[in-house]
């Protein structure tokens, strides 16, 4: 599902490369002819350092390259659309696009198509590959296998073919707020059907939009906004009623009577006031939980992960509409990565989590865990599922009365030990 020129909404799927010899390719200069968005020049280098088994500067060369294309695809979509998309606010003057961890950069990727799922999985891999064998505490050296498989799978997903599309997104946005929508546009009925990433992405664009934008533009986007909420809303989850509550608690407190109007007619229509906070203290849990996310994907976590578990655990009781966003960050770090957990942050996650009751584990398991593809992916791996196991048994999370059949049923499997069919759930909601 992608958008067109005129900002509708068409099926479309990722670009695929041809069938080529790179699963027999054991040399490098066999896998490289085939890397069409590398200059020859680049091309050169890395065959010079596997020729000269300098295997980890081949691959780090390459693998920066490889984010780097993607990055640019990625960011034509304009650096306030894409934070829009990950649900983070622009509070960078300098240079906002350097808060994109590798992880999102993937990860958007594969929602906007492109690269495909196959893909995706296996880049993330390449991740904690490549930051291992990059750490300066680690002995061994990068072998040529790991080298090779990185570099195949860089130039067949990514570096290989033209990850570029026509799809303008920009257009998408700019309807929102220079067109009133009218109820029987085609915009909505394909959302309806639409993936969950484009109905979280068209709420986190419209709220951005309201906060920004002015005068009859701003109309626009108050007129799109009530007729969007009311279609989306049983649909949505939990943390992005939220975010829609918590931005009518801000309008009411900046005096913006208009703004208020509109959300408290809309909250009316899907009775959703349950979710709008008593306070504002929430955003601040949330960016601190932003942090922590980002210290567990970006390079040296283990290090960096105590701190920022410290600074979120001092901010005492998490408010109910930050709460989805911490647990994530906190089981992130609880599950950890394929090379383990970092254990001096570990304290700190097991107070947090001690103090989540039942009603708050029932809530994030029923409403907010098959959405989190960080977590999800995560129980693909080794440790993390061993952790994984753990944690189900010491917070007693099977014993639980849960709504949602499939994690109901994800849970029941895997303390049964059963965990093919573990997998195969996971990979249904990461495709």
């Amino acid at each position: 599902m992608s958008f067109s020129q005129d900002g509708s909404m068409v099926l479309w799927q990722a670009n695929t490369i041809n069938t080529i010899s790179l699963i027999d390719a054991d040399k490098a200069n066999e896998i490289i002819p085939y890397a069409i968005g590398l200059r020859d020049k680049e091309k050169s280098k890395i065959v010079q350092a596997f020729d000269a088994r300098l295997y980890d500067m081949a691959t780090e060369y390459t693998w920066k390259r490889t984010i780097n294309k993607l990055k640019s695809s990625v960011l034509k979509l304009g650096i306030d659309f894409v934070l829009e998309m990950l649900g983070r606010p622009n509070t960078s003057a300098d240079n906002p696009e350097d808060s994109l961890t590798e992880t999102d950069i993937i990860n958007l990727s594969a929602d906007l198509g492109i690269i495909d799922r196959t893909a995706k999985l296996l880049m993330l891999q390449q991740i904690d590959l490549i930051n291992h064998f990059t750490d300066p505490d680690v002995d061994s050296d990068m072998p040529k296998l790991i080298a090779l498989s990185c570099l195949s799978t860089c130039v067949q997903y990514v570096l290989g073919q033209n990850n570029e599309t026509d799809i303008e997104f920009n257009n998408f946005r700019d309807r929102l707020y220079k067109e009133s929508l009218a109820d029987d546009d085609s915009l909505f009925i394909l959302l309806d059907d639409s993936p969950y990433f484009y109905k979280r992405t068209v709420i986190r664009t419209l709220l951005s939009l309201i906060k920004n934008s002015r005068g009859g533009e701003r109309d626009n986007v108050l007129h799109n906004f009530d007729r969007f909420i009311p279609r989306l809303w049983d649909k949505i989850s939990g943390e992005d009623k939220w975010s829609i509550g918590n931005t009518y608690a801000e309008a009411i407190s900046n005096g913006d009577i208009k703004e208020a109007s509109y959300f408290k007619n809309v909250l009316t229509k899907v009775k959703g006031f349950d979710y709008v906070p008593e306070t504002l203290r929430s955003q601040t849990f949330i960016e601190i939980a932003h942090d922590l996310q980002r210290a567990h994907l970006n390079f040296n976590n283990f290090y960096n992960e105590p701190s920022a578990a410290r600074k979120l655990e001092e901010l005492g009781t998490i408010p109910s509409p930050a709460f989805g966003t911490c647990m994530t960050a906190i089981l992130m770090c609880k599950l950890g990565n394929s090379y383990g957990i970092s254990d001096s942050a570990q304290p700190y996650l097991n107070r947090m989590l001690s103090r989540v009751s039942d009603v708050r584990w029932k809530y994030y398991l029923d409403e907010v865990l098959l959405n989190e593809s960080n977590i999800l992916i995560k129980l693909l791996r080794d440790k993390p599922y061993k952790n994984w196991f753990e944690l189900i048994s010491e917070f007693k999370l099977n014993d639980l009365s849960l709504d949602n059949q499939n994690v109901r049923r994800l849970i029941e499997l895997s303390v049964s030990g059963k965990r093919p069919l573990v997998e195969k759930i996971v990979n249904e909601y990461l495709q």
